[in-house]
């Protein structure tokens, strides 16, 4: 599967991925962008994984989610190409 980012959910990517290399050692971004990238299509392309969402926005939008950490992945799949629409911090999801 092809993981693809709307405008929003790539801006907090890099977003966080500079967070993290600003705070640890050179090339901690980096690693953090593969394990996440690894782990969300691990658990995605599963075919019994159904990613239901608890946040009433994403359900009224049909958003499949996923939890990553501390991390909100709201999601569509259209064939074999995942579109992340947003990634949000658990922190400031509020229904």
């Amino acid at each position: 599967m092809l993981i693809n980012y709307s405008e929003d959910a790539l801006d907090t990517l890099i977003q966080i991925v500079h967070f993290i290399e600003g705070i640890n050692t050179e090339g901690a971004g980096e690693r953090w962008l593969e394990k996440f990238e690894r782990f969300f299509q691990n658990k995605v392309a599963r075919p019994e994984y159904v990613g239901k969402c608890s946040n009433e926005t994403f359900k009224k939008l049909q958003l499949r989610c996923i939890y990553y950490k501390d991390w909100v992945i709201a999601f569509s799949i259209y064939g074999d190409d995942i579109l992340v629409e947003a990634i949000l911090h658990v922190s400031k999801i509020t229904d």
